[in-house]
């Protein structure tokens, strides 16, 4: 019997032999997961590679293509999910009430990033989400930190899927996503006094009723080189012996790294002063003129707005802790000093937040070369 020369194929599929490799025919265009492309000639592998792997990849190509089992499982396992994620949060859950008030809005951002998940992968199965369908996720934040939140949410789920045995790959390993840049805002001397003052005024030229708590918030954030959160967090009862002690709330289940910080006359002077404000006394040093603690929103909004009565753009409340480490440093203390009054684990990682903000200044002088 003559070899048949034409329409070569494997037994029972959609796949042909064209020249060295087999190809994967669809009569209706698909997805290929690794290409990310919709076509109905898909490549899979050399001819050499053998008939096995050939059949393999198709099958893949066919499993991300086929309709999920009653809409997908992927939103039954996700909230599954969510809800053991939250049972192991809570219990860490704090006892200080500004600290709940941090939780709860943590166990609330939870929540809507798998809801949005959800939303995104709703109609899949587990079992059928491949690297192309995370990476056309994420690529509508591409070069935003929602990106890598989005992320490293999707890894941990999917890690979590792995130890359950509902797939054997973690689909978001092999997908990048850009870094956003790197923050070198330095807020100058003139334009820190310049946001300072209007936090005291108002629009309508009078003084704000929280302008003076405001202007000793932002006091202590520059002098005790702090995280924003720190500061805003401090109780009278971390203060004592002439120091200051701060359980960073970024490390303190990491590294655990704690600094404490000696009283000079500048803070205490501050300490003094958001001491003396309004009738109403508070367990927290920054508070609002009825004793209670301010959360991220209020003492955001008024800094936001002083910077526009002020007429400085692009300069955050975190901006404060770079420019009191930076001019630290210029002031000339050590990274390995900067380093623990920081709270950070090394020096590099001082070096590497202070050094976005600094100018280089270039002591190469040239003259004009000679005409012979």
């Amino acid at each position: 019997m003559r070899k048949r020369t034409t329409n070569k194929s494997l037994a029972h599929s959609r796949i042909y032999v064209r020249g060295r490799k087999f190809l994967l025919f669809s009569a209706e265009a698909i997805l290929n997961p690794t290409t990310g492309r919709l076509a109905k000639w898909h490549p899979l592998c050399l001819v050499s590679e053998g008939e096995l792997k050939a059949r393999e990849l198709a099958n893949a190509i066919a499993i991300h293509n086929a309709p999920g089992k009653g809409g997908g499982d992927f939103s039954d396992y996700m909230e599954t999910y969510r809800l053991a994620i939250l049972k192991k949060r809570e219990k860490d859950r704090p006892a200080d009430p500004l600290r709940i008030k941090m939780f709860a809005e943590g166990t609330k951002e939870i929540s809507r990033k798998c809801k949005i998940l959800t939303e995104a992968f709703g109609a899949f199965d587990v079992a059928q989400v491949m690297p192309v369908d995370v990476a056309q996720f994420l690529d509508q934040w591409e070069g935003q930190r929602s990106a890598q939140a989005y992320r490293s949410r999707l890894s941990d789920f999917f890690s979590w899927a792995c130890r359950r045995g509902l797939r054997n790959d973690n689909p978001t390993r092999d997908v990048k996503v850009e870094k956003p840049p790197s923050r070198g805002r330095y807020i100058e001397h003139a334009e820190f006094h310049a946001i300072r003052n209007a936090l005291l005024i108002g629009k309508d030229g009078k003084r704000t009723p929280s302008g003076e708590m405001m202007q000793c918030y932002v006091d202590l954030c520059y002098l005790l080189y702090q995280r924003t959160t720190e500061v805003r967090l401090l109780k009278w009862s971390d203060i004592g012996d002439g120091a200051i002690k701060f359980t960073p709330t970024k490390t303190e289940k990491s590294s655990g790294a704690n600094v404490s910080v000696p009283i000079s006359p500048a803070i205490q002077a501050v300490l003094d002063r958001a001491k003396s404000i309004g009738k109403v006394k508070s367990m927290y040093v920054i508070h609002a003129l009825d004793g209670k603690p301010y959360g991220t929103r209020g003492v955001g909004t008024a800094w936001v707005r002083a910077c526009e009565r002020a007429g400085i753009e692009n300069a955050t409340l975190k901006d404060l802790r770079a420019k009191a480490l930076t001019d630290a440093k210029k002031a000339g203390y050590t990274m390995e000093q900067l380093s623990v009054a920081a709270a950070h684990t090394d020096a590099q990682m001082t070096g590497t937040y202070i050094k976005r903000r600094e100018v280089a200044s270039s002591e190469v002088v040239m003259a004009l070369p000679p005409e012979k």
